[in-house]
């Protein structure tokens, strides 16, 4: 259902402002004149457009450096509307400084922070809005700042190790990919007539070559012009129904099944749990109020649902430890850990540390198979050419031994 923020009046003249889900924008309208309030101003909350899914608006780095500036100078007494002032002053990109200039504007009008940021959704994810709605409420919003700086530099950091470790392979694979085409456009139609004079019984290496070889000839335009069609049409569909939260959490279930990969999306995942939870905690929040802004703060369908099923045992009055096994997705070590911590009343400690074990799985996953990536891709490349090269010389042995 669609998101609106407001600012408001209420019936004593005061200013409100909030946020609400409705169908339409006249819907909006119609609660807001329920609840008495006389309307300054109501936006929706628009999703991030699906070329941000694609590629990065912003470097992170540049958003960990907005946080921090913004935490420093807000500790130092300096009011929020004077401390945006400052910030947009600064240099970098076009867009986000377009951005911040709305977020001051958002501010002025009677926004607060944290609903400004939901304006611009492509730039501060959810748990960064999330968080400094906490920080709002409980009034720690410096600390809350400075741990979603750490966060969020953390994820970065991660991202990048990630990107350079698919470096190599994926220059790797351009190469070889570009040597077949290489291969079947130039190299192969060259020696093609010489073995159909000879009228010889090729070798199947040597036929299966040429056959491609031919095919790819033939047929590679008119396959690659009547597919774009279909297959624009088959990711547009995909696309759209993995923005649906049932097709979401499909999707994230089946990325958790797979070889290697899915192990490392696990440990991401339960790695952001962990640090959002103890984030929440840390800044003097109620258990149940953190679990309630986690789930509304996450990015993971998954992990969505886990927060709201420990929300809902808390609130009958269960432990987390028992709204976690609830949930279904956290491992055993995990849930005896919390569940030692509650016991000695060091729950947040000890979600930093479980946030910091599972950082040090995906680092040595990641230094695992930075490691072995480079021989496997090289010894597929080597096949490669080394059929390619099997299957041109065969028939010139063979031709030979038959003299």
């Amino acid at each position: 259902m669609p998101e609106f923020i407001f600012v408001a009046k209420n019936a004593r003249g005061e200013n409100a402002s909030g946020e609400m889900e409705a169908v339409s924008r006249e819907k909006a309208i119609r609660k807001l004149h329920d609840l008495k309030l006389t309307i300054i101003r109501l936006d929706p909350v628009k999703p991030p457009h699906w070329i941000w899914y694609v590629i990065e608006p912003i470097k992170p780095s540049l958003i960990v450096l907005f946080i921090r500036q913004l935490a420093v100078m807000l500790n130092a007494g300096v009011t929020m509307m004077r401390t945006l002032s400052v910030l947009n002053q600064h240099p970098g990109p076009a867009r986000f400084r377009k951005a911040l200039r709305r977020l001051m504007t958002d501010v002025g009008a009677g926004y607060s922070l944290s609903q400004a940021m939901m304006r611009s959704p492509e730039y501060f994810s959810p748990f960064l809005i999330g968080s400094v709605r906490v920080g709002e409420a409980s009034g720690k919003l410096v600390q809350t700042l400075d741990s979603c700086a750490n966060y969020v530099e953390k994820e970065y950091v991660y991202s990048l190790r990630l990107k350079n470790a698919m470096i190599y392979p994926t220059v790797l694979m351009t190469a070889c990919g570009a040597l077949m085409i290489f291969i079947f456009k130039f190299m192969v139609p060259s020696f093609v007539p010489l073995f159909l004079d000879l009228s010889m019984k090729l070798p199947w290496p040597t036929q299966l070559l040429l056959d491609g070889s031919q095919f790819f000839d033939r047929y590679a335009k008119t396959v690659l012009l009547t597919g774009i069609g279909p297959f624009s049409v088959v990711v547009y569909y995909f696309f759209k129904w993995a923005r649906t939260t049932p097709g979401r959490y499909k999707l994230e279930w089946f990325m958790l099944s797979l070889p290697w990969y899915g192990k490392q999306v696990r440990y991401r995942m339960f790695a952001r749990y962990f640090r959002s939870f103890a984030t929440l905690v840390a800044a003097g929040v109620r258990i149940s109020a953190s679990l309630e802004l986690l789930a509304r703060s996450l990015d993971k369908e998954i992990l969505m649902r886990a927060a709201r099923a420990q929300m809902d045992a808390v609130r009958h009055g269960l432990s987390v430890t028992e709204g976690m096994k609830m949930a279904g997705i956290f491992p055993k070590i995990t849930l005896e850990l919390i569940a030692v911590a509650e016991e000695a009343g060091k729950l947040e400690q000890v979600l930093y540390r479980l946030a910091n074990y599972f950082d040090e799985e995906m680092s040595h996953g990641l230094d695992a198979v930075s490691k072995l990536i480079e021989p496997v891709v090289l010894f597929i490349l080597g096949g490669v050419v080394g059929f390619i090269l099997l299957a041109a010389f065969l028939p010139i042995y063979q031709l030979a031994a038959s003299f």
